[in-house]
């Protein structure tokens, strides 16, 4: 049996048509495979954002209680080398730069690792040209709202070394996404009698720039007149509290057609596993790192406290003849091992954190997590004006927890208002859920001293935070370094 584990980046929940959450969005392929497999309505993410989750991922473990930002130790056994030991060829297909650039070594556990270069902090070429890509025009909806920021790229490396990256893109199969898929389309072709592959194809749209080809903005944003051009200022302007409605409705369009170009393109990949005949024997798991603010609070990208427009996330398992449904268990990341050792019939994992979730789901398993818990290392708790550690949430709440019990914040499920002081119960069940919770995964004692005195002066911030504290101690991330054109 083939496994394909397929990660998408900022999926939210509730942006796949399958689920019944959103009644505007359209995901046709996601939504043919969903309707296949058994989807689990309960996925959330753990530790938070990108590298920590992919570590929570191909390790199968926490990181005391969530992993930090750094690079994938050499010597921790990961999921690629454990099926590489029962004979499995794998293969990693990646447009996701943080898992290469900057020394951070997840192609590292692979046989293979393709990298499709051009996202978001993706660096790729050196330019004196500050050419635009050609969906990109300036757009009266965003005029003076850049500030004191500077043209043509308003003061962001990040933005500058994106557009530099895609000026030449032409047809629709230049962009990144694209070549994602059709890469991961032609390693299906290209392994058509193979049934010992493990594929990981780690997609890094509809992450931020929210820069989506003009038919599928106009999709999106029907105002008249419009014609599916991108203004690069809204990347930079969007979280303005003076944004007009017609630029705020473009932002929230703009990620709605981000998703539905990894819809379009992961069809190619889709139709290539049933030409192929490959259906029949590869098992496919896809799911997302975390979701993404889409406006409806008043933010837009990611942002602390996780909540659970960023914590829920798509987990979504297809194997040939093993039946569909949807199932309430609660899932975290680290559940992809177990899962993945259950399908090709592997080892139990030792010593992980690791459940698999599909023989819950098809009743083989009991229910084994009670509740997930999202958020940041310990490292971060201790934060000005933010008091809270960390979230906490059962398929029914969601609870940000603090330190102090009266800070902390309630939410309904698929809802906004902190109705946390008409279910004191809730918060008291779910608090205490959670600080067990984060204490059997390795929450260092003096943290929890700290935040059981009810946090505030004291934090014990020299202590072991996670497994390999310090870290490397000549590492950095490479975001500041970007190319600029300075």
């Amino acid at each position: 049996m083939n496994v394909c584990v397929l990660v998408i980046d900022t999926l939210r929940y509730d942006y796949i048509g399958f689920h019944g959450a959103n009644e505007i969005v359209k995901t046709p392929n996601l939504d043919r495979l969903a309707a296949e497999s058994w989807v689990f309505n309960n996925s959330f993410t753990a530790a938070y954002p990108t590298i920590p989750h992919r570590t929570d991922a191909i390790t199968g473990r926490h990181g005391g209680p969530f992993h930090v930002w750094q690079p994938l130790a050499f010597d921790v056994p990961t999921l690629p080398e454990a099926v590489a030991r029962m004979g499995y060829c794998t293969q990693l297909i990646h447009d996701t730069p943080h898992l290469v650039n900057g020394g951070h070594h997840f192609d590292w556990p692979f046989h293979a690792w393709t990298f499709i270069r051009g996202a978001e902090v993706d660096r790729p070429w050196i330019t004196d040209s500050d050419d635009w890509p050609e969906n990109w025009r300036r757009d009266p909806l965003f005029d003076g709202l850049e500030g004191d920021r500077q043209p043509p790229f308003y003061d962001s490396p990040m933005i500058a070394s994106y557009a530099r990256a895609n000026a030449r893109r032409k047809r629709p199969e230049d962009w990144n996404c694209a070549k994602l898929w059709q890469a991961a389309a032609r390693f299906v072709g290209d392994n058509r009698r193979r049934e010992n592959f493990f594929l990981w194809v780690d997609c890094f749209d509809p992450h931020e720039p929210w820069d989506a080809p003009p038919d599928l903005m106009c999709r999106y944003d029907t105002s008249d007149g419009y014609d599916g051009t991108i203004d690069p200022r809204q990347f930079v302007t969007r979280n303005r509290p003076d944004l007009p409605e017609a630029a705020f409705r473009r932002v929230q369009a703009a990620y709605a057609a981000k998703v539905s170009l990894v819809d379009r393109w992961f069809g190619r990949f889709w139709d290539a596993l049933e030409q192929t005949g490959l259906k029949k024997n590869t098992a496919v798991i896809l799911t997302a790192d975390h979701g993404t603010n889409d406006g409806r609070d008043g933010r837009f990208g990611k942002s602390f406290p996780v909540r659970e427009g960023e914590a829920h996330t798509p987990f979504i398992v297809y194997v040939p003849d093993g039946g569909t449904g949807r199932s309430d268990a609660i899932v975290q990341p680290q559940d992809l091992w177990a899962t993945v050792m259950g399908i090709v019939d592997g080892p139990a994992p030792a010593g992980l954190d690791s459940h698999d979730v599909l023989a819950v789901a098809t009743g083989r398993a009991e229910p084994t997590r009670q509740v997930a818990v999202a958020g940041r290392p310990t490292g971060n708790w201790n934060q000005p004006n933010q008091p809270i550690c960390f979230t906490v949430f059962d398929g029914e709440w969601a609870l940000e927890v603090a330190a102090k019990t009266e800070q902390c914040r309630l939410v309904r499920m698929g809802e906004l208002e902190d109705v946390s002081g008409d279910h004191p119960a809730v918060v008291e069940r779910l608090r205490a859920a959670g600080v067990r919770e984060i204490e059997r995964r390795g929450a260092n004692p003096a943290v929890m001293d700290w935040f059981r005195s009810g946090g505030g002066e004291g934090f014990p911030g020299e202590v072991r935070h996670y497994d390999g504290w310090p870290g490397y101690p000549a590492w950095r991330a490479y975001f500041g370094r970007l190319y600029t054109g300075q």
